[in-house]
């Protein structure tokens, strides 16, 4: 054994000057001084301009309040005790990639507080979380015509980067016709259509309980059969934190040839290109579309159409998160 140190050190001499060069820059690392941690103070009326940068171990009034508004948009679940810890930080860094944010670092700059209060502004139960002013989001309802047309659609939206919502009843998650957690998977929307597709206003208390309480979806929004909703309805919504999620443009593009349609289809009987026609046309910046899984979702190429025919009005559809989506939605999921 003693025989073989010379050639151990022949080639350490050999490999030194290359080892050296790699451990000058981790030296570099280790012996500078990490930022050192503040105590930062601001409320929900500091001004956006006038609140510091958050970083990790940072303590105070103003991590508290960032920390609660993280955790509003369901991506912290710890608490808010006012210190930044790793928790918070990679929480703040999945929030910031979800909306494609510039800096996802985990830290908090202006941009990043802007952002959380966008996306914790109230709800709006006729946008469904479309919280922008230039955007469009369409929501497909019911049922695909079969699981193929329903995987090109969803496909077709990563692919295209567009941010849909996906509103499908609990039976057709729960019999395989819909793959919800494949939606969330591309950044989409998810919404809860209840179970069956019955009219809300029309069954008894217990029974809307059971309708938008079953577990196949799993969305905290919620959107009503046919938009029926009252007050009893609205307070079941309430009590089990669900946002109404209804619409303000509606291309009927479900509509049959004895059916009433818009007056620009005016044949009565509305096809996917039609509807797809009258969003490019009637829809506005911030405005929520309802249409069909079976309908306008059956041609998924029409996505890249609407989206081509927006953006000639200076207009776009809504873009996909840039992760999965959560179950539990923030307010905007669009903006």
């Amino acid at each position: 054994m003693p025989a073989t140190f010379p050639a151990v050190r022949k080639a350490l001499r050999r490999i030194a000057p290359a080892l050296a060069t790699a451990l000058i820059p981790l030296a570099a690392v280790s012996q500078a001084a990490p930022a050192q941690a503040a105590t930062l103070t601001c409320s929900s009326s500091t001004p956006i301009s006038q609140r510091p940068t958050i970083g990790y171990g940072d303590r105070g009034t103003c991590v508290a309040y960032a920390q609660g508004l993280l955790k509003k948009a369901f991506f912290y679940s710890g608490p808010t005790t006012g210190y930044w810890n790793s928790d918070a930080q990679t929480g703040m860094a999945q929030f910031a990639t979800a909306y494609r944010a510039l800096r996802r670092d985990g830290s908090i700059n202006a941009a990043g507080w802007t952002l959380l209060e966008k996306v914790n502004a109230p709800f709006d139960k006729f946008k469904c979380g479309n919280g922008s002013s230039d955007k469009v989001l369409l929501v497909f309802d019911d049922l695909p015509t079969s699981t193929s047309s329903y995987q090109a659609l969803i496909d077709a939206a990563k692919t295209g980067g567009y941010g849909i919502g996906i509103a499908p009843n609990g039976m057709h998650i729960k019999s395989g016709l819909v793959d919800v957690n494949a939606a969330r998977a591309r950044g989409l929307l998810v919404v809860d259509h209840t179970y069956d597709h019955y009219l809300l206003t029309q069954l008894s208390y217990d029974k809307v309980v059971w309708e938008i309480t079953q577990p196949y979806n799993g969305s905290n929004y919620v959107r009503p059969p046919y938009g029926g909703i009252n007050s009893t309805v609205e307070s079941i919504l309430a009590k089990y934190k669900k946002n109404d999620c209804l619409w303000n443009v509606d291309p009927r593009d479900w509509a049959k040839s004895t059916s009433r349609a818009p007056l620009e289809v005016p044949d009565f009987k509305v096809t996917p290109q039609q509807a797809a026609d009258y969003i490019v046309g009637n829809a506005w910046g911030g405005s929520t579309v309802v249409v069909h899984l079976n309908h306008l979702g059956s041609d998924a190429s029409l996505l890249r159409y609407i989206d081509n025919g927006l953006r000639a009005r200076g207009l776009s559809l809504c873009r996909n998160w840039g992760r999965a989506s959560n179950a539990s939605m923030p307010n905007m999921y669009c903006l």
